[in-house]
């Protein structure tokens, strides 16, 4: 309890420093009616990204996180590359989080944090490199980043405090190097696929 109390406080920590960087460089996000189309499209192909996971690669012991994260980290990616801003993380996966919570478990702000915590250290970390997913270094850097905050506080945090699930720390270890190696992957397929999209986007009028 107190554990995930304290997890609280860092994410709201996190998020007024992201805040803060934001109104002192007067970069608070502001979307067009397309980039939030854009945006809603992408929480929907999230929520299809995973449903092989949900219908059996779930039950696959040992790498569950291996396959969770590569089309997650993969489609999230496409997502940014679309809408290379501040914010487009934060509704990306905000927007995905409310969307498979209503489809499937129901409203729960206990997860709340966790896609919180997930987009604020993605807005953080652009903002610092002043890159969004324009290299493959940027990319493979979000998605090593990416793979282990949200693990990390998954099995650490979320998952023993919601679930009264614990976990042992070889386990843990084990499932977060796997989400780290799988959201690279994600990364690298993100970038790679977002190529003639963006083109597509920008010379063929879709």
């Amino acid at each position: 309890m107190n554990l995930y109390i304290g997890s609280l406080i860092l994410v709201t920590v996190l998020g007024a420093v992201l805040f803060h960087i934001l109104w002192t460089r007067r970069a608070v996000p502001s979307f067009s009616i397309q980039d939030l189309v854009t945006a809603a499209l992408f929480c929907s192909l999230l929520y299809i990204a995973i449903l092989p996971f949900k219908f059996g690669l779930s039950r696959v012991p040992l790498i569950q996180s291996f396959f969770f994260s590569i089309p997650y980290t993969a489609t999230l990616f496409i997502g940014i590359r679309l809408i290379p801003r501040a914010g487009t993380a934060t509704l990306i996966i905000c927007g995905h989080s409310l969307l498979a919570q209503t489809i499937s478990s129901g409203i729960n702000p206990l997860w709340w944090p966790y896609a919180l915590l997930a987009s604020f250290i993605l807005e953080l970390y652009f903002l610092a490199t002043g890159n969004y997913l324009g290299s493959m270094k940027n990319a493979l850097g979000a998605g090593f980043l990416r793979g282990l905050t949200v693990y990390l506080y998954f099995y650490c945090f979320s998952a023993p405090f919601i679930w009264h699930q614990f976990f042992a720390p070889w386990y843990i270890a084990v499932q977060t190097a796997q989400g780290i190696a799988g959201s690279m992957i994600g990364a690298s397929l993100g970038l790679y696929l977002s190529k003639p999209i963006i083109s597509a986007t920008r010379y063929g009028g879709i």
